[in-house]
């Protein structure tokens, strides 16, 4: 099972690995109710899931509104049609009506795969919690983390394809797309580590197709304020991040020879990595304190399982959206 999040943190619940969050799979997706959920492969049937305030939909008396600190007791019902079945599932928990259904072709009903399905639906509303109101902004950021955290993963395998073909102008661009992102990662755990705080200032890790984001540069002058990098380290990225944008700005309208690009590709990998050992240094000195992306989920002693790989995958899978650089699950 993995973790999911309600975009605004609202609740969250366990889904099967195989399942793939579908709302932000169409063109233009937009996260609100219902979320739907489907198999990566073999995709049979589909379950939604939505929750809304009760100042909104009323109480409904003939019902418990039950607490958030035990197992959710579902109202079960179906609607059923020619086309197709519909499993209905109600409950008041907290300040939130919670709704979800499974939905499927009538001509499958007594077909064992949606049985299969069917329990693991079961596994799912077992696992639901509302988060309480005064949490939910970090649940939120927290998945915005993990959204952070899957596209890094991608990444990396179209890094190792750019390597494979030779392709030296996409390695300069992703080479210094996953410096900006370590150094990002790296203040925010600098911060959390200074202030002893599961706060995340998310401007640092996302941004909405509306926000001003924050540029690569000022990045590398933050990461330096905060005695990150050095003042060589410092220099050196500025002047890689000149040359990098007369390859993506001036190829064609300069003196730049492709050769020039592939010394700059060698120089991104190597500082890269440089890079990259500040970020596991600040990962390795939350791990254990109890606070912090990391201080809360992992130990010096954490070994990942097949079951940690898988749900990795899944996040690479859901960046990506191609067949040909799926991962199997």
């Amino acid at each position: 099972m993995k973790d999911w999040t309600e975009p605004n943190g609202v609740f969250i619940l366990n889904i099967p690995i195989e399942w793939q969050y579908k709302n932000v799979v169409v063109k233009d997706g937009i996260e609100k109710s219902p979320y739907s959920f489907e198999p990566y492969d073999n995709r049979i049937g589909c379950f939604q899931i939505s929750c809304y305030p009760l100042s909104e939909k009323g109480v409904n008396l003939n019902f418990p509104v039950q607490r958030n600190n035990s197992k959710i007791d579902w109202f079960r019902s179906r609607m059923d049609d020619k086309e197709f079945n519909m499993h209905l599932f109600h409950a008041q928990v907290d300040d939130q009506l919670c709704m979800a259904k499974y939905i499927y072709s009538a001509e499958m009903e007594s077909d064992i795969g949606i049985k299969q399905e069917l329990e693991k639906v079961d596994l799912v509303l077992d696992t639901l919690r509302v988060i309480p109101s005064e949490d939910r902004l970090l649940a939120a950021n927290l998945k915005k983390h993990d959204n952070f955290i899957g596209s890094l993963m991608a990444s990396e395998d179209l890094l190792n394809r750019a390597y494979e073909s030779e392709s030296h102008i996409e390695l300069v661009i992703i080479l210094s797309n996953q410096i900006d992102a370590f150094l990002r990662s790296s203040i925010i755990l600098h911060q959390q580590l200074a202030n002893k705080t599961n706060d995340i200032e998310i401007k640092y890790l996302f941004q909405g197709d509306n926000e001003k984001g924050i540029a690569e540069r000022e990045i590398y002058l933050k990461a330096k304020e905060l005695k990150i990098i050095g003042e060589d380290i410092y220099l050196e990225l500025s002047n890689l991040y000149n040359q990098r944008n007369k390859v993506v700005h001036r190829y064609i309208i300069s003196f730049l020879k492709t050769r020039d690009i592939v010394h700059l590709a060698y120089d991104y990998t190597i500082i890269k990595e440089k890079i990259r050992l500040i970020l596991q240094k600040y990962e390795k000195m939350q791990f254990g304190q109890g606070f912090g992306i990391y201080g809360r989920r992992f130990s010096k002693e954490e070994v990942f399982d097949e079951s940690d790989y898988k749900r990795a995958y899944s996040l690479v899978n859901d960046k990506h959206l191609l067949e040909k650089l799926k991962r199997k699950l």
